[in-house]
């Protein structure tokens, strides 16, 4: 039997389509905001995921994908077999490769110097930070970088897929029907695969009304 008190008045039904498109719009403004800042893109492949672990690949490039910066890193801690078998990087491939001091100093004032868009922003951030401790440098200059999440806002826009309730960048590009150009988990073509996902949400502020 059909009870009226179970289901939204109409008003009720309003105001959550009102908030719903709102909160989609928010997302929208902030993806535009990204794009007009002309922010980078980061990305890091990694030994693994603990708290030894460190970087073995860093790039960034811009918001439209150009390539701005790409190191291989020499780690001081074995690679996780199971982050070789995602990336692909092995520690005698990285043997005549230079070690984060040496990249330092021309790294940190590029990420210093333009908002930063990261696709999960706390992992590869804590894995710069464990990366310049491991070599007993200071890290005092990432809490100072203009960050921010471009999983988040992903998973926000297109909705999670997975039980943390966030999304990987696999389903946030098949999901912005963006396509892959190049080998996944490789950091240039990651950050380019996360500027093309953040453009193709920015590209809907011209219907925003």
């Amino acid at each position: 039997m059909f009870d009226p008190e179970k289901y939204p008045d109409k008003a009720t039904i309003l105001k959550i389509i009102k908030e719903k498109k709102m909160f989609r719009e928010r997302i929208i403004t902030q993806a535009h905001q990204w794009i007009t800042e002309r922010a980078y893109i980061l990305d890091t492949e990694t030994t693994g995921l603990d708290k030894q672990a460190q970087v073995v690949e860093i790039a960034v490039t811009d918001i439209d994908g150009k390539e701005i910066f790409q190191r291989y890193l020499r780690p001081s801690v074995l690679i996780d077999p199971e982050a070789q078998a995602v990336h692909g990087i092995t520690l005698s491939a990285l043997s005549n490769e230079p070690q984060w001091p040496q990249i330092a100093d021309e790294l940190i004032p590029l990420l210093a110097s333009r908002p930063l868009i990261i696709f999960n922003e706390k992992f590869d951030l804590r894995l710069i930070a464990q990366t310049a401790k491991a070599f007993a440098m200071y890290t005092r200059w990432i809490k100072q970088l203009q960050s921010q999440c471009a999983m988040e806002l992903a998973a926000q826009f297109y909705g999670a897929t997975n039980r943390y309730g966030t999304i990987s960048l696999a389903n946030a590009a098949r999901a912005a029907g963006v396509s892959v150009k190049g080998k996944a988990h490789t950091a240039v073509v990651d950050c380019q695969t996360t500027a093309a996902v953040v453009r193709s949400i920015a590209d809907l502020y011209s219907q925003l009304k």
